[in-house]
């Protein structure tokens, strides 16, 4: 991931934080075809700088000196946000180019690492972004780059036998090894390389960094002293590692076809890059990886990472000293998210798991007071309903607590001096809500948009709604491989935000939507069967004050299976035939029946009034589209789908009968279709089967 220039990776001046903080802006950014993100930077004027890539032919441009973006070439893009985010001070494209990495120095440079016809280059553009200013060939693949205040330009990454070292480098040569190519071939094993360029463009220094395994550098930062800290991930059982160095040997491969999974590792270069000062494994038994470090002014370094180690080194003390994220699961980085911090000698000062890893945290940033704000979720010591909205942590400087959390997220952390967390990552469909007076406020279309961002911690959070979500699957709209943002009539929702006041309550297109549960920070809704499917609804929360309205999609059907755990994954809410709660400990026959329950079917037929409660006796209401069911993956057949009996209008049971030969266990799969909408999947509503 991209670091940020030094002379910002130490920012802000250890004031208390307020949790949640005030969003300051949220723009979409993006066309009519597919933007994705690279990097972020921020000036001292407070200006946030998102770099990425697009395909729109309509994507927001204030210069075309060099480049249009077409629909059929790639552009690589740099836009300048005003301090307010309401509009754009700065905007272009490189054309024929896709950017890799990004940064800007202290006069407003900005550098970008461009994949063009002619191989990887590293390119200068001067701060009217009308030239470019250097432009030098780069061996390897840069992922991440580091920029210092003067202008020089640090990269890592990984790369073949095509980086030209320099005389002095630590590991002039590929280290030896093999690796599978494509499904049959073999080649040689990447090795991750660091380089630094000076302020014209010239290669200063250039090493490899690896073993006879693959490695690849993920993230890169610079300390005062021009010392060079690389975090990666390697399969290598001879990585260079360090006498004393906190782990010196590997923990073992674990392959899943051609994904191949290692161990962590951090190391730090003397600013010569001749000399290895530090360098250190960073995992456990299991899969893990390093993708983002950043570095505070006595030049300790701060990691971020996944794993799936129940094993990886952890520190007394820290806030959450044991695994709980995923197990029995495919490898893969997705376990829990995990936060180590070494001191400038490569002592670990603390080293904790974070959250139960459903993504990746890509994205670290340090204060002056050495609190380290991660995009991951961590334990939070306030109410639940509050909790769902957090997307970034704010670890204290000892990482005994998480001392704040912000709902807004992103691929990308920047900070300024003054509390301000900057952040860019994709939006896709209408899943992300901006803010009102936002310079983009809708969607552009496509594949993916862009979105930048802003919270200031050094204020409380205002009136705004956060996310709409399923309340039975916690998923904006119905699962498919993006969230689509979309709601059903019927279905119960949750509403997550800040300011509701005690007593809130929300409407759809003007329609109030029957309240279960109402608080300051989450409100628990259903959606009036009066909304339309292909059209769109307008959602406000009417409480102290009117916030919205946010605009969401209509559609027939999204449904979520409700679940004992809450979190819309796991156990379901299910019931035996014998009138028992279907549990590990009370698993249903093969071939009895269970009654599942969950909401987002869509109309009902014949009709029941918003806020009505089922009958208790048949007839009952049923959705006005076909249910089907798969359990353990094979078709089961539902038997009854009906309003869920006594319950409120939009909660809907469905009996499904247990097909004789269906696999066994405390953890069987089930999922729910209705009207071709699907439940939950990934991660998947599960059932005991005996």
């Amino acid at each position: 991931m991209i670091a940020l220039a030094a002379f910002l990776a130490v920012a802000g001046a250890g004031m208390a934080l307020t949790s949640p903080p005030r969003t300051d802006y949220v723009s979409y950014l993006g066309g009519t075809y597919t933007e994705t993100v690279v990097g972020i930077a921020v000036d001292r004027a407070g200006s946030e700088y998102v770099a990425g890539n697009t395909t729109s032919p309509n994507f927001p441009i204030t210069s075309t000196t060099l480049g249009t973006p077409t629909a059929t070439s790639g552009c690589a893009f740099v836009t300048k946000f005003n301090a307010a985010g309401t509009g754009i001070l700065l905007s272009y494209c490189v054309a024929d180019s896709r950017v890799l990495a990004f940064g800007i120095d202290g006069s407003g440079n900005m550098y970008l690492a461009l994949v063009q016809s002619r191989g990887v280059v590293m390119v200068k553009v001067e701060p009217a972004g009308q030239r470019i200013l250097y432009s030098t060939p780069i061996g390897g693949s840069p992922e991440a780059m580091a920029v210092d205040a003067p202008g020089n330009v640090y990269l890592a990454g990984s790369a073949d036998a095509g980086v030209a070292t320099t005389a002095g480098a630590y590991q002039l040569q590929l280290a030896a090894g093999m690796c599978p190519v494509g499904p049959f071939g073999q080649g040689p094993c990447p090795d991750a390389f660091a380089m630094k360029l000076g302020t014209t463009g010239a290669v200063l220094w250039a090493t490899y960094l690896g073993g006879s395994g693959s490695d690849g550098a993920h993230a890169i930062a610079v300390d005062a002293s021009g010392n060079v800290w690389i975090v990666g991930e390697t399969t290598s059982p001879n990585f260079p590692v360090t006498p004393g160095a906190l782990q010196t040997a590997f923990h073992g491969e674990v392959d899943l076809g051609p994904l191949r999974f290692g161990d962590a590792f951090v190391s730090k270069l003397d600013p010569t890059g001749g000399k290895l000062l530090f360098s250190t494994y960073l995992g456990g038994s299991s899969p893990d990886g390093a993708f983002s470090v950043a570095v505070d002014a006595a030049g300790a370094a701060y990691v971020a990472g996944g794993t799936q180690s129940t094993d990886f080194p952890t520190t007394a003390g820290v806030v959450q000293g044991n695994y709980s994220g995923m197990q029995n699961t495919p490898p893969s980085l997705l376990g829990a998210a995990f936060v180590t911090k070494f001191n400038a000698a490569g002592m670990v000062a603390y080293s904790t798991y974070l959250g139960s890893g459903d993504s990746i945290p890509t994205a670290i940033a340090v204060d002056a007071a050495g609190q380290a704000y991660v995009n991951a979720v961590g334990p939070i010591s306030k109410s639940a309903a509050c909790v769902q909205a957090a997307k970034v942590s704010v670890l204290n400087a000892t990482a005994s607590a998480v001392a704040a959390s912000s709902p807004v997220g992103g691929d990308y952390l920047a900070l300024d001096a003054n509390g301000g967390l900057f952040s860019a990552g994709l939006a896709r469909t209408l899943v992300f809500f901006s803010t009102p007076g936002a310079y983009q406020t809708q969607y552009g279309g496509g594949d993916s948009d862009v979105f930048a961002a802003k919270v200031d911690f050094s204020q409380p959070a205002g009136a705004e709604i956060f996310s709409i979500v399923n309340a039975a699957s916690y998923l904006a709209g119905y699962p498919t491989p993006f969230p689509t943002g979309a709601i059903a009539p019927g279905e119960i929702v949750t509403v997550f935000g800040n300011g509701f006041g005690s007593k809130p309550s929300v409407s759809f297109n003007g329609v109030p939507g029957p309240v279960v549960y109402g608080s300051n920070c989450q409100i628990n809704a259903v959606v009036p069967f009066e909304e339309a499917p292909g059209g769109s609804t307008y959602v406000s929360v009417q409480g102290a004050e009117t916030i919205g309205p946010v605009k969401l999609q209509v559609v027939a059907a999204a449904p979520g299976i409700f679940t004992s755990t809450g979190t819309g994954a796991g156990q379901g809410s299910i019931v035996n035939q014998d009138g028992t709660i279907n549990s590990a400990l009370n698993p249903a026959p093969a071939g009895s029946i269970v009654a599942v329950y969950m909401t987002g079917a869509g109309t009902l037929a014949p009709y029941l009034a918003d806020g009505a409660r089922g009958p208790l006796s048949a007839p009952f209401p049923g959705p006005s589209q076909g249910v089907t069911a798969t359990i353990g993956f094979q078709t089961a057949t539902v038997v009854f789908a009906r309003q869920a009996p006594g319950l409120i209008a939009g909660a809907t049971q469905i009996n499904i009968l247990i097909p004789p030969n269906s696999p066994t266990g405390n953890a069987v799969a089930l999922s729910i279709g209705v009207g071709g909408y699907v439940s939950q999947y990934n991660p998947a509503v599960t059932l005991a089967v005996k």
